[in-house]
């Protein structure tokens, strides 16, 4: 049985963290190693995140 899908703009528990670390580097210095990061941020929320695509027919 697929699971259940989540209420529309809910995030899996990894997700929300990966977001709430994407929110507070923004308020971090724009240099080199913020932008690593982000984008290490990035994949990793992609990640959590991919499970929830529906793939087109």
């Amino acid at each position: 049985m697929p699971p259940r899908p989540r209420p529309h703009g809910l995030l899996r528990p990894a997700a929300a963290q990966i977001n709430e670390a994407i929110r507070s580097l923004i308020d971090q210095p724009n240099d080199a190693a913020r932008a690593e990061e982000y984008q290490r941020l990035l994949v990793a929320w992609a990640e959590a995140t991919r499970a929830d695509l529906v793939k087109a027919a």
